[in-house]
């Protein structure tokens, strides 16, 4: 996986040719509130209820979705435990799922080789890599997958709230004073490993860290994202906000919303505040 990102957009080119890959269309707002960004996005009206009905019927699925994969969403193996396969419903692009080979629960603890997987994925593409633990936390199958989506997130640098993210110390929890929902921030290393192992280890020990932090249990529901700067936890209490859900992404100010009335009530009554009410 020299260049993830070249074989990702030649897999999605393909899968798009023949319809197994299903974009989902969206507009999107950019939204300054109280100085920090946030890219909202919304199902676009045409294809609005169809996409709706995919995303349901997804989370609907008894099947695993992952075993077997669909052939035309297959990108690479990644270890003799992971493989990386195409969001099928994809609403942001090149949207890439590191999956366990072999059944293993959602809610299982993050261990040394899914950060070994993740490593080497991180080290061919510029990326955020994000997990969803639970339902509670937006997780929609039970299989075991951690995602990703390429870097940067246009029309941002790096991601809406990454200038909301203060500078800190290194290897050691943090809150960031713009982010008022509960988190934990783990600065990395300024000069990131290029070496899978050393950088795996780096991420496993800041992903412990900040469980310690919040004192999760194994079944407590979070959301975690992980770039190459920084690492962040987000406990959950809720999955839903006035019939909004919001998954990891939500954490980094991408949110998505079913239609103009979802969007205008987070505007009217404040996206922080949704964020608040669910961790």
């Amino acid at each position: 996986m020299v260049d993830l990102l070249a074989r990702v957009q030649e897999v999605s080119a393909s899968a798009l040719a023949s319809g197994a890959l299903q974009s989902i269309a969206t507009r999107t707002e950019i939204i300054d509130e109280q100085g920090v960004s946030f890219l909202l996005r919304v199902l676009d009206n045409l294809e609005r209820k169809q996409a709706q009905q995919r995303l349901e019927s997804a989370g609907r699925r008894r099947v695993d979705p992952f075993l077997p994969y669909e052939e035309a969403l297959y990108v690479g193996e990644v270890s003799p435990r992971h493989r990386c396969l195409l969001n099928k419903f994809n609403v942001v692009e090149n949207h890439l799922l590191l999956v366990t080979r072999e059944f293993e629960p959602q809610t299982d603890l993050l261990n040394s080789g899914d950060f070994q997987a993740l490593a080497q994925c991180m080290l061919a593409m510029r990326s955020l890599a994000f997990f969803n633990g639970g339902e509670t936390a937006g997780a929609s199958q039970p299989h075991k997958h951690l995602q990703l989506i390429p870097l940067p997130m246009a029309p941002f640098d790096a991601l809406p709230f990454s200038a909301s993210i203060e500078a800190g110390p290194v290897g050691t929890p943090q809150c960031c004073s713009a982010l008022l929902f509960r988190h934990g921030l783990i600065h990395l290393p300024p000069t990131p490993s290029k070496e899978t192992k050393e950088k795996a280890q780096v991420l496993q020990r800041a992903y412990l860290s900040l469980r310690d932090f919040f004192d999760l249990g194994d079944d407590d529901p979070y959301n975690l994202l992980v770039t190459d700067e920084w690492v962040m936890l987000v406990p959950r209490s809720n999955e839903r906000w006035q019939g909004i859900s919001f998954n990891a992404l939500a954490f980094c100010g991408a949110i998505l919303v079913r239609d103009l009335e979802q969007a205008a009530l987070l505007k009217q009554e404040g996206l922080m505040r949704a964020l608040i009410a669910v961790t």
